[in-house]
């Protein structure tokens, strides 16, 4: 019996990520970086991420990030009320501004395009930088920073990505209904004890940045033009 069986609403939940697997992506960027799956009866929750194309790294935990309207909307939004220009925008300018690539020295970046013009120029300058990576990002993950607190980040195939900030909360009473379950023997198989005491909700999504490839491991991406 597969999962989705095993708990009918988790269906309508889970099928905003299929996509994902459904995109052909045979992770093999960053590979030093991937860990095995679980080959001996992997819990409820890897088995939900595995399905939705995710990857699994160190310290990833096997929560699904916010959807795809939440990211645009936390994307979108601006950062705080009066401020003209959507996060995004915002924070495209701050990585100019930090980074070797910038106007004042007329060097273009090597993949991010430089916002310019007005505010709102600036913001569909990003949105538009947003569409192209949700639409070509095969790395997707989520990792756990802290108590409370983790990442989910998207990269493409030459390692330039964006970053949302989660704040978590454990769902304590999912983990002890499911033990319950699997005592009444209601649940296939013997889940990991990690899955079962450690549920996730995301309470708070924000957007955090963007992301240059990973210092020294080129050789683990696909070449550029």
């Amino acid at each position: 019996m597969s999962w989705t069986q095993r708990n009918p609403q988790a269906e309508h939940d889970f099928a905003p990520f299929c996509h994902y697997a459904d995109l052909g992506y045979d992770f093999d960027m960053y590979e030093s970086l991937q860990i095995p799956w679980s080959t001996d009866n992997p819990g409820i929750a890897e088995q939900k991420y595995r399905q939705g194309g995710f990857v699994k790294t160190k310290g990833t935990i096997f929560l699904l990030p916010p959807s795809e309207s939440t990211l645009r909307e936390t994307f979108n939004d601006p950062p705080r009320p009066k401020t003209r220009m959507s996060a995004g925008a915002v924070a495209l300018c701050k990585h100019f501004e930090r980074g070797r690539s910038s106007a004042e020295h007329n060097q273009p970046h090597p993949f991010w395009k430089l916002p310019t013009g007005s505010n709102e120029n600036k913001t569909e300058t990003a949105r538009q930088i947003l569409d192209d990576m949700l639409a070509h990002a095969p790395w997707r993950n989520v990792m756990l920073l802290h108590r409370g607190v983790a990442v989910y980040e998207i990269r493409n195939r030459l390692g330039y990505g964006m970053r949302w900030t989660l704040e978590i909360v454990e769902e304590v009473e999912i983990g002890e209904k499911r033990m319950e379950m699997e005592r009444r023997g209601e649940l296939d198989g013997q889940p990991d004890t990690e899955d079962l005491d450690k549920e996730w909700r995301i309470v708070k999504t924000t957007f955090r940045g963007f992301l240059e490839p990973i210092a020294a491991m080129d050789h683990e991406l696909e070449q550029g033009d």
